[in-house]
This record gives structure tokens, sequence and C-alpha cells, in this order.
């Protein structure tokens, strides 16, 4: 049976995972250390840990595997990497016999990078999926093996999209080890790379100079993380959902509540507000919300 290691951090690496242990022999798990999480800033194990705990696995959380190359937990015929948090060294590339494989989530060469499934959906992608790719130094960069895909929907937001893109980075995993040894790898296209990059609470900022079409597509890329906000008197409210409506009787940025429903003016139109969260408020729909709060006539 093949020996591999697994290198992954978060809760969608966690399938994976599962599939690699089924068809192989996981000799070691590497993921993240322990961090502060929650409100209680609780010391909490990453999701790739607790399973891999379940599953009887070996882990080794190192601060960083920088300078690792040399550790005997690397030593195995292939390294399985999935959202591990690191851009891994050329030593740590070249130990295992075989090299590392990276289930990335996007369809290469279109977006490298750290945030694939906020950028596919925000840029109104209709399909990603899954990259099998041979790992290179450099982000993302790697000739690719195989590809699954996923379609995006106009009801497809993140956490749906997170789910479904774990689920066939197993499939993908198993199509690649079910076909070992592999054949040589692809090249990727360099005419045709983008790039996303890890991105911050401004990011969530919303625009309303933007089409509702814009907005539309950036809550449901973003509410869950980084989390999407408008100014809101001095403040960031939380906007947690939102629709596309028909009206066109609000400028950019103007509020108008109306039969316990909450509309933002935009560019070319308005969108209904529909979830909302005032800070240190839990999340509400706007008609619960509108009972407690005053509208200003605009954002900011």
């Amino acid at each position: 049976m093949l020996n591999t290691v697994f290198m992954g951090t978060p809760a969608i690496a966690v399938p994976a995972l599962r599939r690699l242990a089924a068809l192989t022999r996981v000799s070691c798990v590497i993921t993240q250390p322990d961090r502060p999480a929650g409100r209680g800033h609780r010391l909490t194990p990453p999701a790739v840990k607790v399973a891999a705990l379940e599953l009887g696995l070996s882990v080794w959380q190192p601060e960083t595997l920088k300078g690792q190359g040399a550790d005997p937990r690397l030593a195995c015929a292939l390294a399985v990497v999935m959202a591990y948090g690191e851009l891994l060294r050329q030593d740590v590339l070249d130990r295992p016999a075989h090299g590392c494989v990276n289930l990335h989530g996007s369809l290469l060469p279109r977006w490298r990078g750290a945030s694939p499934l906020q950028a596919a959906i925000r840029a109104g992608d209709p399909v990603t999926g899954v990259t099998v790719m041979r790992m290179v130094r450099g982000l993302d960069a790697g000739p690719m093996y195989l590809t699954e895909t996923v379609p995006i929907t106009g009801a497809t937001t993140l956490a749906t999209l997170h789910d479904q893109m774990a689920e066939v980075a197993a499939v993908a995993l198993e199509r690649f080890l079910t076909a070992w040894p592999p054949r040589e790898p692809s090249p990727q296209d360099e005419a045709h790379v983008t790039h996303c990059r890890k991105l911050t609470l401004d990011d969530g900022r919303l625009d309303p100079a933007a089409t509702a079409s814009e907005l539309d597509r950036w809550v449901r890329a973003y509410a869950t993380a980084p989390g999407c906000w408008l100014p809101w008197q001095g403040e960031r409210m939380r906007i947690h959902a939102l629709g596309v409506v028909d009206r066109h009787d609000l400028a950019p940025g103007r509020l108008q509540a109306e039969q316990r429903r909450l509309f933002l003016g935009c560019a070319d139109g308005a969108v209904e507000l529909l979830r909302l969260q005032s800070p240190s408020k839990p999340v509400m729909d706007a008609a619960d919300w509108l009972n407690g709060n005053r509208v200003p006539e605009v954002v900011g």
C-alpha cells in the first residue's frame, strides 16, 4: 500500500484526508498548531487534527516547515496537500519520493492564490472546480494531473461552494490515486493565469456604486469570510444576505424601509437587505431588525 503524508488544516480538507486514509497508509498528518478561537479565545485544534485523531493517525503540528525537509516524518512515497496554510520550501517538496501534490480549489490556471472560491463567485464564473497538481516552488504554478468541475449558479454562496469543493476534492484525489502511477502532468497555460489574494475585512465593505448583480455576487462570495458590511452611523453593519429587486427609484447609497422591508439604492437599481447584524448583536431578518432600529437616509 502506498505510504503517504497529508498536509492540511481547515474543514474543507477533511474529506480528502478521510479518502486518503481509506486508500493509502498515511504515516503522518501535518497541520497547523492549535490556535485561539471564538469569543473566549480558547485554544482550538484545527479540523484536520480532529479528524486525524479520530482515524488513529499520527499528527505533527510544527509552527513552520521551514528548514524541516530532513525530518523523518516527511519520508514517504507521496505527500498530499490541501489548504495547509504555508508555502512549502523546496527541501520539503523534494523529500517525498514522488513529490507533493496539491488539491487546489479552482480550475487552474484561473485563480491561483489564497481565495479561489470567493474569487470565482464574485467574478461570476459559471464553473469552478478542483485541480490536482504537482507542487513546485511557486504559488499554485505546478503542472496539472486532472480536474473535477463544480457549477456555480445564482444561488451559490461561499458556504455551499465550500461544502461542494470539500467533497469534490476527495473525488479528485481518488481518481488520481486509482490511476497510480500517474501520467506526466500537463503544464499550465501561463497566458490565462489569474490571481486572487488573501482577503481582509476591508474587502468586505460593500460599495453602493456597484450594480445590483455585483453586490449580489459580492455578498454571496464574502458574507462568510471575510464578511460583508456597510458603514452605518460610525459603525459597521454586517450584511449576511441580500437580493436583487426590480425598482429604480433609489439613488446609490439611499436607504428605504417599506412594509417591513429594507432597500438600498445602487448603480443600476436597488437591492433588498435581507439579513443584517448590528455590532455586538445577533443576525436578524430585516423585518425583525427594523423593529428596533432607525434607518438613516443614506449609508455612511
